[in-house]
């Protein structure tokens, strides 16, 4: 029974809790400055595209990562760009600390643009129309939400970046190529359209 009872999992040496405690919290310290950088670069970030969007949507190269239309697909892209671009940023500065970074970025942006969806055509079933300062809310409240996600799974992550960078590049390509064909969905045309 004594043999039962004695097993490394069960009897760790206070020594290896303390560190496991100290490493758990210099890991911490050390992904908070991530975190304010993806909350300031995707909340400022997504903002000043919207702003500059008539300008930046001139130039051809452009047109791909700001928002062409007022559609609601086209508002996806102030979420997503910013936050892939941070996410990006971690994984090649980070490298092999947080292999799977990417991964866990991926997760977190499809969730916060899901979220962005259910927000939106929540409140404009329950309020008939759409609103400028309720897309706002909405696009912050997604910001927090991707914020908090990845800090929840920071010490969580999975061993490799390559089912992120897979889920990335597939977004991606669905961004670039419905800028350009869009099809005849509520999702891709102008809200202006909608509300007639």
């Amino acid at each position: 029974m004594k043999i039962l009872l004695y097993h490394k999992d069960f009897c760790k040496p206070e020594e290896n809790i303390l560190e496991r405690a100290a490493k758990k919290e210099h890991m911490f310290r050390k992904t908070v400055w991530w975190d304010v950088l993806l909350f300031m670069l995707t909340g400022i970030g997504g903002t000043l595209l919207f702003l500059f969007s008539p300008v930046l949507m001139r130039i051809p190269v452009f047109c791909m990562f700001v928002p062409v239309r007022n559609s609601v697909w086209e508002a996806l892209k102030l979420l997503y760009m910013p936050s892939v671009l941070t996410g990006l940023l971690r994984w090649f500065c980070t490298g092999n600390l947080q292999k799977g970074i990417l991964t866990t970025y991926a997760e977190g942006i499809s969730l916060t643009l899901a979220g962005f969806l259910t927000l939106h055509y929540l409140y404009t079933g329950i309020l008939g129309t759409e609103y400028f300062r309720a897309d706002m809310l909405c696009f912050y409240a997604c910001v927090i939400f991707l914020v908090w996600y990845l800090r929840t799974r920071a010490d969580r992550q999975k061993k490799s970046s390559l089912p992120g960078i897979l889920v990335i590049f597939l977004l991606t390509g669905c961004f670039i190529y419905f800028t350009f064909n869009p099809p005849a969905l509520g999702l891709f045309a102008e809200i202006s359209l909608l509300q007639q």
